[in-house]
C-alpha cells in the first residue's frame, strides 16, 4: 500500500489524489520513476567502469528520491572504487538511517570497521593529496610529486590524484610518466572526460617526440659528418663515396694527397688541436667554478625556504586540535552508527572543530548531525507522546520542545500541536497560545489547525473572562 507523500496516509495505487489531503500523487509518481530510472543508468555505467558517469547519474536518483537506499549503497561503492571513501562511508550511513533493516549498507559499514587501519589510512592519504594540492599551487613541483606518489600507493584508486601527478609530468615535460599515470587513472574510470582530455594532450607530443626522434635517425644515416679542426661539415654519405669512386688520379694521385694530409696535420691540425684542447680546458675551469658558486647559492636558498617553512609550521596552531577532531568525528560516526548512541555520539560530535576538517570531513560532519537529528526527533517525539498520554505533562513538553527546535514540522505539525496541548494541561496559557497560533496559522486547511484556531479562541475568551 503506498502512503502519500505529503501526509502519509495510505492511498491507493490507481489513486490521484489524497482522499485525505487532497495532494497530486502523479507528479509524486513520475519523479519516483525518474530515480529509478537513474539508478538503473548508473549501475550500467559502474559496470561498463565509467565511475564518473556512474557518480553523476546515482547523485540524480538520490536528488529525486532520497530514500532510494539501493541507489545510495551503489552510489557508495562506486565513491570506494574511485578513491573517496569518506563520500562512501556517508552514503552508506545515510541509507542505513533511512532503512534500518539494508543489509548491504550493514555489510559494507562493517567490513570497514573491522579494518582496524582504515581510518587512520584515509586521513593519511587525505592530508597528503591535500598538502600535494598546496605544493602544486605554490609551483614546488618536486615535492608535490612525492607527496602523490604516496599517495597512489596508500590509495591506487584515487583518480584524482593521479590526475595530478600526470599534470605535473606534464608541466616537466615527461610525457611517458604522465601516459603512464592516465592509463592507470582510465583503468579505474574509464570515460573520465579530465582523463581523457589530458590522454589526448599527452599523446599529441609523444607522436611529437616520435617524429622528431625518426628525423634525427635518418638524418644520422644519410650524412658524413667531417672535421677539419675548426667546424663541423656534414656532406651527404652518397655523394662523399661517389667521389671517391668517380676519382680519376689513380694511385699516384692518392699517395700525393696522404703526404699532403701528413704535412698538413703536422703543420696546422696539430696546433690548431692543441690550441683548441687548452682553450677549452680553460672553458671547462671557468664552468666548473662557476657551477660551484651557484650551487654554493642554491644550497643557501634551500636552506633558507626550510627556515621559513619550519618557521611557519612552528607557528601553525590547531594541530593536535585537528587531530583530536578527525578521532572524535570517527567516535561519532561509530556511536551513531554500530551503538546506536545518540547522547555519546553527540557528545564527540560536540568536541569536534568543524572549522579544521576538510571538505569531505565537513561533508561526513553534516551527514553525522542531520543523522542525529533525525534519530532525536524520533526518539524524542516517541517519548513526548508517551509521557502525555501518561499525563506526565511536564516530561511531555521537555520532549517535544527538543523535536519542535529541531524541527517544526515534524509529523505534518503533530508534535506542535501536541506540545501546545501539554502546556495548556500544564497551566502554561501563554505557551500554549504561541503554539497553538502557528500550528493555526500554518495548518490552516487541516483538522489541528482547526482545532488550534479554535483552542486560541477559547483561551484569549478565559483569559479577558478572568481579567474582568
Amino acid at each position: 500500500m503506498e502512503k502519500c507523500f505529503y501526509c502519509g496516509n495510505p492511498i491507493g495505487e490507481d489513486e490521484r489524489e489524497c482522499r485525505f489531503c487532497g495532494a497530486d500523487q502523479r507528479a509524486y509518481r513520475m519523479i519516483l520513476a525518474t530515480s529509478e530510472k537513474d539508478y538503473n543508468d548508473g549501475l550500467v555505467r559502474a559496470q561498463a567502469h565509467d565511475l564518473s558517469g556512474a557518480i553523476d547519474s546515482l547523485n540524480r536518483s538520490v536528488r529525486y528520491n532520497k530514500k532510494n537506499t539501493k541507489a545510495r549503497d551503489l552510489l557508495g561503492l562506486v565513491y570506494m572504487k574511485y578513491g573517496e571513501p569518506v563520500l562512501a562511508l556517508r552514503e552508506w550511513v545515510i541509507a542505513k538511517n533511512f532503512d534500518p533493516e539494508d543489509e548491504l549498507a550493514d555489510r559494507y559499514l562493517n567490513s570497514v570497521s573491522e579494518d582496524g587501519g582504515f581510518y587512520d589510512k584515509i586521513d593519511n592519504a587525505t592530508k597528503k593529496f591535500n598538502t600535494a594540492f598546496k605544493y602544486a599551487r605554490a609551483k614546488a613541483f618536486d615535492l608535490a610529486t612525492l607527496e602523490l606518489k604516496a599517495v597512489v600507493r596508500e590509495n591506487p584508486g584515487m583518480v584524482k590524484a593521479r590526475q595530478l601527478l600526470a599534470l605535473i609530468y606534464i608541466q616537466d615535460g615527461e610525457y611517458s610518466k604522465a601516459y603512464a599515470e592516465l592509463k592507470a587513472a582510465k583503468q579505474v574510470d574509464e570515460s573520465n572526460p579530465l582523463t581523457t582530455r589530458y590522454m589526448k594532450e599527452v599523446r599529441s607530443h609523444l607522436v611529437s617526440e616520435k617524429k622528431k626522434k625518426r628525423k634525427e635517425r635518418a638524418e644520422r644515416r644519410s650524412t658524413v659528418a667531417i672535421n677539419d679542426g675548426h667546424d663541423v661539415v656534414l656532406m651527404p654519405r652518397q655523394t662523399f663515396i661517389e667521389a671517391l669512386d668517380n676519382s680519376k688520379s689513380g694511385l699516384f694521385n692518392i699517395l700525393i694527397g696522404i703526404a699532403i694530409g701528413i704535412l698538413a696535420f703536422v703543420f696546422i691540425v696539430s696546433p690548431t688541436m692543441k690550441q683548441r684542447e687548452n682553450e677549452e680546458t680553460r672553458k671547462a675551469l671557468i664552468t666548473a667554478n662557476s657551477t660551484s658558486a651557484s650551487s654554493k647559492s642554491d644550497v643557501a636558498d634551500l636552506k633558507k625556504q626550510v627556515d621559513e617553512l619550519n618557521s611557519k609550521l612552528d607557528k601553525y596552531e590547531g594541530q593536535s586540535d585537528l587531530k583530536g577532531s578527525y578521532e572524535n568525528l570517527l567516535k561519532a560516526q561509530l556511536e551513531a552508527t554500530s551503538d546506536g548512541n545518540l547522547d555519546a555520539a553527540s557528545s564527540a560530535l560536540d568536541k569536534v572543530n568543524k572549522s579544521l576538517l576538510s571538505t569531505n570531513g565537513k561533508t561526513l560532519y553534516q551527514s553525522l548531525a542531520d543523522q542525529i537529528d533525525q534519530q532525536t526527533l524520533v526518539t524524542k517525539y516517541s517519548e513526548g507522546t508517551t509521557a502525555f498520554r501518561n499525563r506526565k505533562y511536564s516530561d511531555a513538553i521537555d520532549a517535544l520542545k527538543a523535536v519542535v527546535d529541531i524541527d517544526d514540522t515534524y509529523d505534518n505539525g503533530e508534535a506542535m500541536y501536541e506540545l501546545a496541548e501539554a502546556y495548556e494541561n500544564n497551566g502554561d496559557t501563554d505557551k500554549a497560545l504561541k503554539y497553538y497560533k502557528k500550528v493555526a496559522k500554518d495548518y490552516a486547511n487541516f483538522y489541528r489547525g482547526r482545532n488550534s484556531a479554535r483552542k486560541v479562541e477559547e483561551l484569549q475568551n478565559a483569559d479577558s473572562s478572568n481579567t474582568q
